[in-house]
């Protein structure tokens, strides 16, 4: 009975470790969001009326992903979250481009907070933001609302991420020995380059 006892109460405890691992990962903001703003002071023309639906992604407490605004499709969010805390900027790169600041708290499958908007043609908003989450991480659907069509514009070029090319200064420092060219080394630098240093004291440490 003892050996009994003691089984249930190990029992007891991994369910419970479960339950608080479950509701943390339940915490995850991967997925698809519904953002309304209600405009409280600045222009006239909102400009903020029809909402955004933001698809994020979360690693590490980072968040990054797409939004819109009405029509528009070109929105590139990034952000962080600390436990409930949350905060995102929304950046619509295309004409007229318009900066979105978000910092709210996580209640479950919503997020509230405050928010702050700046468009490239002089206008100012701020007021209060609510959202909804869509869908889970896995394309679950949370809310009905996720039927509604949308859609966001190809990533932008300078956006993509370009072949990487990695120099070694050493082996080409020994290429040009072999072929006797001593006096002059020469390394050129491109976008998108990495220039690996070797840990060698006084040699290679100066071109880090």
């Amino acid at each position: 009975m003892e050996n009994s006892g003691g089984c249930l109460f190990l029992l007891a405890a991994l369910l419970a470790f479960l339950f608080v691992v479950s509701a943390a990962a339940s915490d995850d903001l991967s997925g698809r969001w519904k953002i309304s703003y209600i405009v409280q002071s600045g222009s006239p023309d909102d400009g903020l009326a029809e909402g955004s639906v933001a698809s994020l992604s979360e690693k590490d407490y980072t968040l990054q992903g797409r939004a819109t605004l009405g029509s528009r499709g070109d929105g590139y969010l990034i952000g962080c979250c600390e436990g409930s805390a949350v905060r995102a900027a929304i950046t619509f790169r295309h004409s007229p481009s318009l900066f979105v600041r978000l910092t709210g708290s996580l209640d479950g499958n919503k997020l509230h907070g405050n928010f702050t908007a700046s468009c490239s043609d002089g206008s100012f908003w701020q007021g209060i933001f609510y959202a909804d989450r869509l869908t889970t991480s896995g394309g679950d659907v949370i809310n009905p609302l996720a039927a509604d069509p949308v859609s966001f514009t190809p990533t932008d070029t300078d956006l993509l991420p370009d072949l990487t090319e990695y120099i070694d200064p050493e082996a080409n420092w020994s290429a040009q020995h072999e072929s006797g060219v001593k006096e002059i080394f020469v390394i050129r630098y491109q976008r998108n380059t990495i220039l690996m240093c070797r840990n060698v004291p006084m040699i290679w440490q100066w071109w880090l």
